[in-house]
């Protein structure tokens, strides 16, 4: 795949992220770095860390507060852990999980970065070749 249709793409991903942030979706990531990651990409409204209560207390919190979350964990083992068991225990929860986007996201980029954290470096990389521009 050509870099210009790889980055065409992942920012039709963070599109469809930021639009599903504006209705009311929780984005759910493993740590700070992760979170910082998507902030560079202008995701910034309603990401919550996983990291930061025991998953199942954290699922029925998020739970609570809405019933749409979008998972965002990495793509290695601890990362694809961690995106199974939110899921499950949002769905008992009554939440749906949407972990499409993060398939997406991983179809692209697992060859590259091995993280969410890496994303927004890959992304902005990505622009100066497509584009010849730096970003922010």
């Amino acid at each position: 795949m050509e870099d210009s249709d790889r980055l065409l793409k992942i920012e039709q991903i963070i599109c469809e992220i930021k639009d599903l942030s504006s209705e009311g979706a929780v984005i759910i990531v493993e740590g700070k770095k992760d979170r910082e990651a998507l902030k560079e990409l202008g995701i910034s409204d309603r990401i919550l860390l996983a990291s930061s209560f025991p998953l199942l207390n954290f699922a029925e919190d998020v739970s609570r507060k809405t019933n749409k979350a979008i998972i965002i964990t990495d793509w290695d083992s601890r990362g694809e852990k961690i995106a199974k068991n939110i899921s499950a225990y949002l769905r008992a929860s009554g939440t749906k999980p949407n972990n499409l986007i993060r398939n997406k996201i991983k179809k692209l980029v697992q060859k590259e970065i091995k993280d969410v954290e890496g994303l927004s470096g890959y992304v902005n990389k990505l622009r100066v070749e497509v584009y010849n521009q730096h970003y922010p």
